[in-house]
């Protein structure tokens, strides 16, 4: 039977040591957000995670979703564990107090979402998208609006959803089919006509009402983006006094089989087959992909989380299996009699895949939270200046975020895999399923293509690469300190030459964009992207070793051990505090020299001016 772990100190390490997440707590809206509290909020997250969540997670997989007469009934547990995390409050952990929620920091937030999507990825679907949904809400909706929806999603009476992928318009969603007519009784309520496809939590029963934002053109209006609008179109019909009605003519006609996730429901709905759907237009008419955005982009950033989320749960399933697996012999021993058999955990093959799925994990982990962490920044931002510091950053890291931790998220569960061998590709030791669930991260949420695309195209090109320069000063102050001659010192020269072969393609990218030669960079974005992904880690990761270094010295010193002495390998292993230190330290060199260094390989393919894709007749 598979097993549920958590790494809560590198979480935690990543939140305080690092990037000092108390110190918000000098701003008036993070001020009820100390360190020691916010440890607590995580502890409680992993005993949720645990205790609710993983209990049920087994039994959402092997029996999946039943779909019967447009019904959705989730897997035995679903309903109880949604209900338990709901009243806990974890939906409105980082939602403002005067909107109902506990207004911790956003990165508090993503911290403990890894800790519940590793447990039950299924499952953390629905409240998911409500949290997305009821964001929306809150900023684009009416008084009447959040009068009526915010308070019962935010307590999960009442679950959301985000309705934009159809048919004939899978990513290009401005080509949507979906119409809505003005209802001539009731100002600002719209019949709605349409239909979506691949709508995650789409129908089920964890909830009394699901509330979908559904993309839609008014009839009359532009047929490009401009023509665009959202609107809120719950299942059951709402009153005036926020009590449910009748059915709202919202039809789920199917749920998709699918390699993964089958505990989750995916959903083929119908709005208005009978001509009785009615939405309610939220956030302006033709103002619907700007308002989806928001929800877009916290999704994407959600999305990978889950690779973040799984390819950590595999690298500690993968590390505990190795200690324990005896098979085989040292190198070193064969030349014996009778060479002593050791754990698989000595042989430096697998020691070389255990240290690429830490990195991976820990590298994705320290993306993922410090994009959070620059939402929070911006938020708290003194004046303009700073905001668009913090908020630019945000901005390129999203879309690497939702493609890189994805992209290595799934590579990391597949070494897990390799790593048990013949017992990673049965079920019982659960790899299997995290391969399975991983990896449809890539695909949706706009694929990862599309997110390399958005990176080269919007992010690195607006306002000549302003945005792209925001964040690498950021990297700069660390290549450019004085960590630069210390015990790192070959590392961040190493991470400086892949920041300047990154600078260079987007400056290629951007002479031959003024050329007019769109079709090549578009060749090379998701190649791109890879790079961008590779350095941030690294830096990010190298960061993470010289704090960890700092603690690692003191630590000896408050001890009196000296790392040079006979017996320090064996005090090394018994001190879990100073060997979680010394793995951080060789996690980044092992990042920075194994796997960053495909930047050059990557940049050599971009200047090669290989056209072969694009001038290959199919």
């Amino acid at each position: 039977m598979a097993e549920f772990y958590a790494d809560l100190r590198d979480i935690r390490f990543n939140l305080f040591d690092v990037l000092d997440v108390g110190a918000l707590t000098k701003h008036e809206r993070y001020q009820e957000a100390d360190p020691a509290t916010m440890s607590d909020i995580l502890e409680l997250a992993e005993q949720h995670a645990r205790e609710l969540l993983f209990a049920c997670n087994d039994v959402g997989d092997r029996q999946g979703v039943k779909f019967e007469n447009g019904k959705v009934t989730m897997p035995p547990g679903f309903k109880e564990a949604y209900k338990a995390i709901s009243e806990a409050g974890w939906v409105g952990l980082s939602i403002r107090p005067e909107h109902g929620g506990q207004g911790f920091p956003f990165a508090l937030h993503i911290a403990s979402q890894e800790l519940f999507t590793a447990a039950n990825t299924n499952l953390m679907f629905t409240p998911g998208l409500t949290h997305g949904a009821l964001g929306l809400v809150h900023e684009f909706g009416t008084p009447e609006q959040r009068a009526i929806y915010a308070d019962k999603m935010l307590t999960g009476q009442w679950s959301g959803t985000m309705c934009l992928t159809e048919p004939s318009a899978g990513t290009a969603v401005p080509d949507l089919r979906s119409v809505a007519r003005p209802i001539p009784d009731k100002p600002g309520f719209y019949k709605i006509k349409g239909q979506k496809v691949f709508i995650s939590s789409g129908e089920h029963d964890l909830t009394d009402n699901i509330v979908h934002m559904v993309l839609a053109r008014v009839e009359g209006d532009p047929s490009d983006h401009r023509g665009v609008s959202l609107f809120i179109v719950p299942k059951v019909k709402v009153g005036p006094d926020g009590k449910l009605g009748g059915p709202n003519d919202v039809t789920c006609i199917a749920v998709e089989e699918k390699m993964g996730i089958h505990g989750s429901s995916t959903c083929q709905l119908v709005f208005g087959d009978d001509d009785e759907c009615e939405g309610w237009l939220i956030g302006g008419q033709g103002e619907g992909l700007r308002c989806m955005f928001k929800m877009m982009n916290e999704a994407r950033i959600a999305v990978g989380l889950q690779g973040v989320a799984l390819s950590g749960l595999a690298y500690l399933r993968a590390v505990r299996y190795a200690k324990e697996r005896v098979q085989g012999s040292r190198l070193a021993d064969m030349r014996k009699a009778d060479p002593p058999r050791v754990p698989i955990i000595e042989h430096a093959d697998v020691k070389r895949m255990l240290m690429h799925m830490k990195a991976l994990a820990e590298g994705g982990r320290a993306l993922m939270i410090y994009a959070a962490y620059c939402l929070d920044r911006a938020v708290i931002a003194a004046d303009e200046k700073e905001k668009n510091h913090w908020h630019y950053q945000a901005e390129v890291l999203t879309p690497i975020v939702k493609a890189w931790c994805t992209d290595e998220g799934y590579n990391a569960c597949t070494m897990g895999m390799q790593v048990l061998g013949g017992y990673g590709y049965i079920r019982e030791y659960g790899m299997e399923q995290l391969v399975r669930d991983v990896k449809i991260a890539s695909i949706y949420e706009g694929t990862n293509g599309v997110q390399a695309m958005d990176l080269l195209g919007r992010k690195v090109a607006r306002g000549g690469g302003i945005m792209m320069m925001a964040l690498l000063n950021e990297v700069n102050k660390t290549l450019a300190g004085p960590a630069k001659e210390g015990p790192f010192a070959d590392e961040i020269k190493a991470i400086a030459m892949a920041r300047d072969a990154l600078a260079q393609t987007a400056m290629s990218f951007g002479q031959l964009n003024m050329r007019g030669d769109v079709d090549y960079p578009a060749f090379h974005a998701v190649k791109f992207l890879e790079m961008f992904g590779d350095v941030l880690v690294a830096w990010l990761l190298t960061r993470q070793a010289l704090t960890a270094k700092s603690l690692y010295d003191k630590r000896l010193a408050d001890q009196k051990v000296d790392p040079m002495s006979e017996g320090f390998g064996a005090f090394l292993a018994d001190d879990a505090e100073l060997r979680f230190l010394h793995g951080k330290m060789e996690t980044a060199r092992f990042f920075v020299h194994q796997v960053m260094s495909r930047v050059h390989a990557n940049a050599a393919a971009i200047k090669s001016n290989d056209r072969s894709a694009l001038t290959m007749v199919f």
